[in-house]
């Protein structure tokens, strides 16, 4: 059925509308993100190049679904689709570093084999953040943020930790036996604040908006955290 709907906005010509290309682009998600699960799913296991091989074939299928999503131009189809995509580079990253180890090796041997692991690794943990990085840009003009726009953010803070410290203006921990409420005032122009770690009931953190557009990115879910705008 989901096939059917995509098959017929592609082929109706003149006829399409705006319905039958939304329709036509929800079915499109759902269908690559099966195809997503069915990439997630596969393991490197040994013997490494032939499990190697049917995990690239599926993230090549995954990727060319979610690539071509973006031409439906829907906001929110586009972000899932990037965040989607982000998933798969980071997904086989992480497979290439935990995929299963020859067997007898061990010593500087193994060192170097997970080193050379690591090199193939990271450059698709690069593309993960890059790809992330281009869903923020959809929240230019008049595309609002989403779902899939905060779980993106979500995903850089967890790629990219400590970035936020090096650049810190300010950095102090609060306890929530001296403290009860923090409340951060945003200044003008376009701020995002994000809130990631584990939930709580520690303090409350109230973002206190300015002129612009403030976003909250609250992975936490622990609902102690609110955006004022």
């Amino acid at each position: 059925q989901l096939e059917k709907i995509v098959r017929i906005d592609a082929t109706a010509g003149a006829e399409r509308t705006a319905r039958t290309r939304f329709l036509a682009g929800q079915s499109g998600l759902v269908l690559a993100q099966r195809l997503y699960e069915s990439f997630a799913e596969v393991k490197l296991t040994q013997p490494f190049e032939q499990s190697l091989e049917e995990k690239q074939r599926r993230m090549t299928a995954a990727t060319n679904a979610f690539g071509q999503l973006v031409d439906y131009q829907i906001g929110e189809i586009t972000a899932a689709a990037t965040f989607y995509l982000g998933e798969i580079y980071t997904g086989f990253s992480r497979a290439m570093r935990e995929s299963e180890r020859p067997a007898g090796l061990a010593g500087a041997k193994l060192r170097d084999y997970e080193d050379a692991l690591d090199e193939e690794a990271f450059p698709f943990e690069e593309k993960a953040i890059k790809v992330h990085e281009k869903n923020l840009e959809l929240m230019s003009g008049e595309q609002l943020f989403n779902g899939w726009i905060e779980k993106s953010l979500a995903r850089l803070a967890e790629l990219m930790p400590g970035v936020g410290d090096r650049d810190a203006f300010y950095s102090r921990t609060f306890l929530p036996s001296e403290t009860k409420e923090v409340r951060l005032y945003m200044a003008g122009g376009n701020d995002i604040a994000v809130v990631n770690g584990a939930a709580s009931n520690g303090v409350t953190v109230r973002v206190i908006g300015g002129e612009g557009d403030d976003v909250l990115a609250d992975s936490a879910g622990g609902g102690r955290t609110a955006l004022y705008d």
